[in-house]
């Protein structure tokens, strides 16, 4: 089943419309993957987009799904950073090409499939976003809220 949203003031992505394929295969696990998730449509749509980025920095599709509740526009992940971890927990230790690809997405250089995200605080607790080289990439001043 595809699902089709219609460009307004609330979606930023590539082209007017952009189409959801809900029975959409998932694209494997590997070890390293950082597994983030968002709802990208909400609060209009519960939809979460599930996706990885590799040890490369590529990103590999996971899953879409709906969720309870409007659920959160913003990229994030369960992993934990150094400084979130207690006890026996292991800090989640990203490759500089997922960094690379966290800062890229932060700044909209880099997008999933035409779809831009929003960068949450949990990704960026891992992956520390490096403003001044990402406005150097995009040739233009980001401004933060």
């Amino acid at each position: 089943m595809k699902i089709q949203v219609v460009k307004d003031y609330t979606t930023n992505f590539e082209g007017d419309v952009y189409t959801i394929d809900l029975s959409r295969k998932f694209e494997g696990f590997e070890t390293g993957d950082l597994i983030c998730y968002a709802c990208p449509f909400s609060p209009a749509m519960p939809l979460q987009l599930e996706l990885a980025i590799r040890a490369d920095g590529s990103l590999i599709f996971r899953s879409w799904r709906f969720v309870d509740g409007e659920g959160n526009h913003y990229l994030h992940t369960r992993e934990l950073s150094e400084a979130d971890c207690k006890g026996i927990q292991t800090p989640f230790i990203p490759t500089e090409a997922q960094t690379d690809t966290v800062n890229g997405l932060f700044s909209g250089r880099i997008k999933f499939e035409g779809l831009k995200l929003a960068v949450g605080s949990t990704l960026q607790r891992i992956c520390p976003i490096d403003l001044q080289r990402e406005e150097k990439l995009i040739g233009e001043k980001i401004y933060l809220a």
